[in-house]
Formats: structure tokens, C-alpha cells, sequence
């Protein structure tokens, strides 16, 4: 009897089993890497995907990138009323199904961003196919022309676009943040810029790679300008995202450059309202290596190296004040989510003011207060390439 109650469980347990029957092979997937939205007159939207040829991942680095092996991805284009369409009848001339799990790269036209972004934005937050830790771009131009590049070094130019933001560089935004920022209190959001550089041999013009510069600034989910790169810096250190800089400053009674780097840095905003005074102090905290000295000065001099450490903190200081002072005054846009500190600091008040934040955001007072220090000076104590008797003491 035993034997055959063993005998139905295992029935059982075997029948239960599904086994592959359901897979997808690989040789039936094509592996997009990136996916480029343009907009179009008639106002439909343009896809196009890049995607890995299988067969060219074969030889290891005989096969690499732009250098003149086989090229390692290709691209296809569709258009439809909106991206899910656009997708569908991209998979109608696709003869594998559109696999999204290495899809890193998400990059969307000026002209369409420029429209607005919110109805596309739903496909990316929606999709359970889509990552979120995928990066998302506005093009200066279109889109999916960043996608067409053969870059010498990587893979392909999505590949380019995820080692830039990795290295922590730029500004970055990925598909979650970008969920969160079009709806945040502020109803403001950035994205990283997308530009191609100029190929050195005219003849093969994609022969090159994309590369970030500066940010688009949204209101509302449309985009209504540019940053450039040194206030895009500003920016940065506002909301804490400097890792692995250089930073580069004159000394003013002499114009001669020191450069700094890594700099290091934490930051706290501090929202304060007095007397229906609305300020933010952002507090820094910031050290950074000598890495040239463009100066006759010896950083060891304990009164030299406090001058430095002053001309730093201003530096820093000036670049936090005159970046947000320029987005009040060109933007009147809460980029640096201002709106957020509020909240949660004055919630009945900001609820007296939110439908007109941003007035409120054009009239803060913003201060930074900075707390700077040059860690070591290098290898050298005074500037190379001159005698000790030439270094100025003071």
C-alpha cells in the first residue's frame, strides 16, 4: 500500500512539471540596447532601437566596434501614434521578439521634449519590460541619430552614453527618476543633453560617438531651455552629485590657475521662513587633491595654503549662487527641488503656496556657506619646473 501512494505522488509531482516547453530561445530574441524617440509632423512619433547582431559577438575582439571589425549592433525604424504602437509595428518587420532586459539607454529628441514628455513618459513607467535603472537623454537634435554612431573604443554609442554616466561626471537621470521628477512638488525636472562629436575623418561622419554636455530644463513636463556646462556644475553641487571632479580656479590677484581633484563633497540644504521670507542655505563641505599648481607659491606655506583654501570656498560658493540665480531669473523653474525641502519642513505653509511655487521659487533667498580644504598638494611641496629659490613665500 505504501509503495503505491509513493508510487501516485511521484505521478503526480511528474505531471506537474512544465519543463522548457515555454522558453525562448536566444536565437529568437533581438537584444536592444537603446531606443531613440523623434517626433514627426503629422504628429506621430518615430522609434528606432539599436540592437546586438548575434552573429558578430563571435571573435572576441576581432569583431570590435568602430575600429574596422564587424560592426556589433544595427538599427531599425518605425513609426506609430504613440511608442507602444511605434513598437508594434516595429515588430511586425522584425523576424525575433524585442527583448528590453539590456535596454540601458533611453534618449528623446529636443522638438518632441520641447512638446512634451508626460504621455511617453507613461510607456517607460507601465512597462515591467523596461528597466528603471536605464538612463534617459534629451538630444540636441534628433534622437536617433546618437544611435547611428560606430564609437572606436565601445561596443556601440549606447554602450558610450552608460560608461559617461557611470563615471559619475554629469548629471544623470534614469527611467525611475524620471517617474518621480515629472511629478514632484515642483513640478520641474532636468535631463542630461546629448550631443555627437565631430568625426576627425570626414569621409566616415559615424565614426564618432555621442557625448553629455549641459542639461534641458522642464516645467511642466515640456522643455524650456538649456543649462550650460559650468552652470549645469552649479547644479551639481546643490543636489550633492559631485564625485570624482576636478575643479579649476584663479587666484585673483595673480589670474594663475590651481586645479583640484578628486573633490570630494556632502551638502545639506537648509530651508528657513522668517516673516514670510522664503531662504535656502546650502551648506558644503568639500576637500579636494592638488593636482597642478599654475602658481609661484608653495602650498606648504601654512599662510599660502589658508589663502588657497579661501580662494576655494569661493569659488564653490560662487558657482552654487550664480547657478541658481540664473535659473530664477531665465527659468523661474524649481530644478533644484527646493519644493521638497519645504515640504517637509513647513508642510502647512507650502500648502498655502504650491499652486504658486513657482513666484515663491523666483524670490528665494539662496546662501551657500562653504567649508573647503586642499587635502595634500601631490608629490612635489613647490610648483615644478622652477627652483626652490624662485618660489614666492607669501
Amino acid at each position: 500500500m505504501n509503495k503505491l501512494v509513493t508510487i501516485g505522488m511521484l505521478l503526480i509531482l511528474v505531471l506537474s512539471l512544465t519543463g522548457c516547453w515555454d522558453r525562448t530561445e536566444l536565437n529568437d530574441l533581438a537584444i536592444i540596447t537603446a531606443m531613440a524617440i523623434d517626433s514627426e509632423e503629422d504628429k506621430q512619433v518615430k522609434i528606432t532601437i539599436q540592437f546586438i547582431i548575434p552573429q558578430n559577438l563571435v571573435g572576441g575582439m576581432s569583431t570590435s566596434g568602430g575600429g574596422g571589425g564587424a560592426k556589433r549592433t544595427t538599427i531599425r525604424t518605425e513609426y506609430g501614434s504613440d511608442i507602444a504602437n511605434a513598437l508594434a509595428n516595429l515588430q511586425q518587420i522584425l523576424p525575433r521578439h524585442l527583448f528590453w532586459g539590456q535596454c540601458k539607454v533611453i534618449i528623446f529628441s529636443d522638438s518632441l521634449a520641447k512638446a512634451g514628455l508626460k504621455q511617453h513618459a507613461d510607456f517607460f513607467v507601465r512597462q515591467p519590460r523596461i528597466r528603471e535603472r536605464a538612463y534617459v537623454f534629451v538630444a540636441k537634435g534628433k534622437a536617433a541619430e546618437a544611435l547611428r554612431m560606430i564609437p572606436p573604443l565601445e561596443r556601440s554609442s549606447a554602450e558610450v552614453l552608460r560608461e559617461l554616466s557611470k563615471m559619475n561626471i554629469s548629471y544623470t537621470v534614469t527611467v525611475e527618476q524620471l517617474s518621480i521628477m515629472l511629478k514632484s512638488e515642483s513640478k520641474a525636472a532636468a535631463f542630461p543633453l546629448v550631443y555627437i562629436l565631430p568625426s576627425i575623418n570626414p569621409k566616415e561622419p559615424t565614426q564618432t560617438i555621442p557625448y553629455i554636455r549641459g542639461i534641458a530644463v522642464f516645467k511642466n513636463d515640456k522643455m524650456i531651455g538649456e543649462l550650460s556646462e559650468k552652470e549645469t556644475r552649479g547644479l551639481l553641487w546643490v543636489k550633492n552629485l559631485i564625485k570624482d571632479y576636478t575643479i579649476t580656479f584663479k587666484l585673483q590677484n595673480t589670474g594663475a590657475l590651481i586645479s583640484l581633484t578628486p573633490v570630494k563633497t556632502e551638502v545639506e540644504l537648509l530651508p528657513s521662513l522668517n516673516n514670510g521670507k522664503w531662504k535656502v542655505t546650502v551648506k558644503v563641505k568639500t576637500s579636494g587633491d592638488m593636482v597642478q599648481n599654475g602658481t609661484m607659491l608653495n602650498p606648504m606655506e601654512p599662510a599660502i595654503l589658508e589663502e588657497l583654501n579661501q580662494r576655494f570656498e569661493e569659488e564653490v560658493k560662487n558657482r552654487i549662487e550664480s547657478s541658481v540665480q540664473d535659473v530664477q531669473e531665465r527659468f523661474k523653474t524649481d530644478i533644484f527641488d527646493f519644493a521638497k525641502a519645504f515640504h517637509q519642513k513647513y508642510p502647512n505653509r507650502w500648502e498655502e503656496v504650491k499652486e504658486e511655487w513657482d513666484e515663491v521659487f523666483t524670490n528665494i533667498e539662496v546662501k551657500a556657506e562653504v567649508n573647503a580644504h586642499i587635502n595634500r598638494p601631490g608629490l612635489v611641496n613647490w610648483p615644478g619646473g622652477i627652483s626652490k629659490e624662485e618660489v614666492q613665500k607669501q
